[in-house]
């Protein structure tokens, strides 16, 4: 029987544009930050120390480039994350290119039923398994300039799906 693996990356292309208009200094609509806060892909990260809310409130800081006060730890890694992706910009495109390229039929092999891959841009943990979905934390990539290879956690990035799956 086939199994179906598919590869979402919506959320990643929500926040690339999100980078790339506040490195260019555009404005940012409280609309659009309310609605990644409110996606469902985001929700997997939710706790009782961050929320949609939470979301919201880091990106209208970062866009509207102002200090992130009373923050909790997971927020503020969420805050330092993003951060991190509008240093450099070029670096946040070498990392999603090899996400873009995934397809899903190289990871059906290994499965027992269908599976939702999503890449999402995290705070604490590397991923996030429920029934049939895994999410993976897209900060937690790291671009391996000797090799122009996606890692995370010490793997080239098909070896760590294959080992979480």
């Amino acid at each position: 029987m086939f199994r179906m693996v598919r590869i979402n990356t919506e959320v990643l292309e929500l926040f690339l544009y999100f980078w790339e208009a506040v490195n260019d200094k555009e404005k940012v609509g409280e609309a659009f930050l309310a609605d990644i806060a409110t996606r469902k892909e985001m929700s997997v990260l939710f706790s009782e120390e961050f929320d949609g809310e939470s979301v919201r409130r880091v990106l209208s800081s970062i866009a509207n480039r102002e200090i992130l006060s009373d923050k909790t730890k997971a927020e503020g890694r969420f805050w330092n994350n993003n951060m991190w992706m509008l240093e450099d910009l070029s670096l946040t495109r070498e990392m999603l290119a090899p996400v873009k390229q995934l397809n899903g039929e190289q990871f059906a092999g290994d499965l027992s039923g269908d599976l939702l891959i999503y890449f999402i841009p995290g705070h604490l943990d590397t991923y996030y398994k429920t029934q049939g979905e895994l999410y993976i934390n897209f900060f937690k990539l790291m671009f391996d300039h000797g090799t122009s290879e996606v890692m995370i956690d010490g793997l080239p990035l098909v070896d760590f799906i294959k080992s979480v799956i």
